[in-house]
């Protein structure tokens, strides 16, 4: 008889989803996590700032349908939901802009969106980069959105497949820490940490999961690793109906999306009360757009994605730091640079565990993600971030994709 009946591989969003679901079943299950931590790309970083942030989700996208609102209730996270106008700055060689400039900007990222959004209707599978109108002045600030946003260039993003999310417009950042979050909603199940998985073998009605510790048997498997893991070949799968799944999901990679958080004692008076200040040097530099968190102290977050990370990323953190410094002080005076407190980066993209940022279809592939969601793949289900139909690239969608596996995999134990 196998150990266990289920074998969750993987504590991030999806993998607690799954957890939470099948707490309720009376199966018998376990939690295999590699990392020491629970949480995935959900990490809240207590110790390089004096105040909390996130490495990676920070905000409850589409707030007013997220299933993890109720959760942050429960829970007593602090979020905020209130609505905020002339929340912008941009800062374009050498001044800030003006409340005329800025609505033009906004105006330029708006037709940017709606040419995506056309294109996909269209039925236009085609990169995001082939629809882009001409932004004119504003063409650096516009390509920053959409490289955080994907996670990847736009010639690397299908436009469709970049319009999978359903937005509804309501964007709630998490104060205390979104990876706090998802760390409090893990409480209680069984989870083992600092265990990895290599290899996942099917046999006919079960499976046998390889760790450094041993060897694992049970019904059925959820897997939740990142695609990229997954395409990594850091897990072997044998046996049983998963190799077409692994080959549709090689055209669904993870991106590039780090931050470096920067922690000053006061805000310059022309971002005090701005949630966010692009800083574009222009003659074609790349753009940065930081996230301003009021504190106290306040802290700047400066998103990098795609090639806006460039050789930053590739050299480490202190190379992403230099270059978040180098455009505050664009922006602020070279005598930022001397009132910073602390300052610290994400490590996404080197985190073998993890791989990089969310996944996207490429050009060509928006029809992949769908055809990934629905495969047949025996007693080894899969789940995350990238294989949810509504709300790709989010923890919710994580978190909903691994409560739906969990649901479809119990079905296969009789009551």
């Amino acid at each position: 008889m196998p150990e266990f009946d289920v074998v969750i591989i993987g504590a991030g969003a999806a993998g607690i989803g799954a957890g939470l679901e099948l707490a309720g079943t009376g199966l018998r299950f376990v939690m295999l996590e590699a990392a020491d931590r629970v949480g995935g790309r959900a990490l809240t970083d207590t110790t390089t700032l004096p105040v909390p942030w996130d490495h990676g989700c920070h905000w409850l996208h589409s707030g007013d349908v997220n299933p993890l609102v109720p959760w942050a209730d429960r829970l007593g996270a602090a979020y905020f939901k209130e609505e905020r106008q002339d929340h912008f700055a941009i800062w374009q060689d050498g001044r800030f802009a003006s409340p005329a400039e800025l609505e033009q900007a906004g105006a330029a990222t708006q037709a940017a969106f709606a040419a995506i959004e056309a294109a996909a209707s269209a039925g236009r599978d085609v990169s995001i980069q082939q629809v882009l109108p001409d932004a004119g002045r504003w063409t650096a600030g516009v390509r920053c959105i959409l490289q955080y946003m994907a996670g990847a260039d736009p010639d690397q993003v299908s436009a469709p497949g970049y319009r999978d999310y359903e937005d509804t417009g309501a964007d709630w950042p998490v104060v205390s820490g979104y990876g706090a979050l998802i760390a409090g909603m893990a409480a209680g199940l069984p989870i083992r940490t600092g265990l990895p998985v290599d290899q996942i073998v099917e046999h006919p009605g079960t499976v046998e999961v390889h760790t450094p510790a041993g060897q694992i048997t049970a019904g059925a498997a959820i897997v939740t690793v990142s695609t990229n893991v997954l395409t990594s070949g850091a897990i072997r799968f044998t046996g049983g109906e998963t190799a077409a799944f692994l080959e549709t999901v090689a055209d669904l990679p993870c991106g590039t999306y780090e931050k470096v958080a920067v922690a000053v004692p006061d805000l310059p008076p022309e971002v005090t009360g701005k949630i966010f200040c692009m800083v574009d040097p222009g003659s074609g530099q790349t753009a940065v757009d930081f996230q301003v968190m009021p504190g106290p102290p306040p802290v700047f977050i400066a998103h990098l994605g795609g090639d806006a990370a460039g050789a930053a990323v590739a050299d480490g953190p202190a190379a992403m730091t230099a270059l978040a410094v180098e455009r505050l002080c664009l922006a602020f005076g070279s005598v930022f640079g001397k009132r910073i407190i602390a300052t610290g980066t994400s490590t996404w993209r080197r985190n073998p565990l993890i791989g990089g940022s969310y996944a996207n279809p490429r050009p060509g592939a928006a029809h992949q993600r769908r055809r990934a969601i629905a495969a047949e793949t025996g007693r080894v289900g899969f789940a995350g971030e990238a294989l949810s139909a509504r709300w790709p690239g989010t923890a919710h969608g994580a978190y909903q994709s691994g409560r739906d596996k969990a649901r479809e995999v119990a079905g296969l134990f009789p009551a």
